[in-house]
């Protein structure tokens, strides 16, 4: 039994996870502030666990591999922070970190689509785009654990480009993160305030729920069609909030990725939903230290 955090620029998730599956949870808005932020994570924990003897931590960006934090383009304040070691102050016990999408990717190599496919990549919806890659079976955070961060691939290299997040222009996330789509909807007449939101307007036929998703799935569509490029895989397996939608997102995707595609194949991959659904963030923490990868 182990405890795991899926810390996201939206909400802070937590669970106690036994066998994959988790079997206690809790959640909060994430605060403002490197400290709030570290607070909160601390009290959420201790809300399941007082004395925890062990934390896995899921994040929003890249860390090194002594946990010490390059950025987090959604969350200010944490640019080199060891955040493993803050948290561990606060609660006293071994505090393992990572990349939210590699995270991901790691639960769902164990105990989801992984089982089968053998190279995918997992992309995470929501504040912004994540992506963790496994190839041939082995899960990947590269030299410096930036791999598989496709939220940053150009999909605009006009002059008036969005910006991004991580302050270029023209990024995937820029187009498919949520401040990206309700821009969308907003400029078509919707008032939604989420991508829940989104997602209903569109399955009521409104016009601004369905160009915003398909303005989201051509954000994506465009970006995976130069990996597929580059990677060949078997899969590309979403996640996060926004993967529920993923049937409205996947008419746009599937046509900006045969428009990308080198090969029809390479535009037929599969695309599905996450077996763990909305809890792989939190299994996937849990597991950062038993998992080997990027061997």
């Amino acid at each position: 039994m182990s405890i795991g955090v899926d810390f996201g620029g939206t909400r802070i998730k937590a669970g106690v996870v036994r066998d994959g599956a988790v079997v206690a949870y809790a959640s909060v808005a994430t605060p403002k502030g490197r400290k709030a932020v570290l607070d909160a994570i601390a009290k959420l924990i201790k809300s399941l666990d007082k004395k925890p003897p062990s934390v896995g931590l899921a994040l929003p960006g890249e860390v090194d591999e002594q946990g010490v934090c390059w950025r987090l383009p959604n969350v200010p304040g944490f640019a080199g922070v060891n955040i493993p070691r803050e948290l561990t102050r606060r609660l006293g016990c071994p505090v393992a970190c990572e990349n939210d999408a590699t995270a991901a990717a790691l639960a769902e190599r164990v105990f989801g689509h992984g089982t089968r496919e053998r190279s995918f990549l997992l992309v995470t919806l929501g504040t912004g785009v994540g992506g963790g890659l496994c190839i041939d079976g082995v899960v990947r955070r590269g030299r410096h654990g930036f791999a598989g961060e496709i939220g940053h691939v150009l999909v605009d290299s006009s002059p008036s480009a969005l910006k991004c997040g991580c302050g270029a222009r023209g990024c995937m996330e820029a187009y498919a993160g949520t401040a990206g789509v309700l821009r969308v909807n907003r400029e078509l007449g919707g008032k939604a305030c989420n991508l829940e939101q989104v997602a209903l307007a569109a399955r009521r036929g409104e016009k601004a729920g369905l160009g915003a998703m398909a303005s989201m799935g051509k954000a994506l569509g465009l970006g995976l069609g130069s990996l597929q490029n580059t990677l060949d895989l078997d899969a590309v397996v979403f996640s996060g909030g926004a993967s529920a939608s993923l049937d409205l997102i996947e008419p746009a995707l599937r046509a900006a990725l045969r428009e990308r595609a080198f090969a029809a194949p390479l535009a037929q991959v599969r695309l599905c939903v996450s077996a763990l659904g909305q809890d792989a963030g939190i299994v996937g923490a849990t597991l950062i230290g038993p998992v080997r990868y990027n061997e």
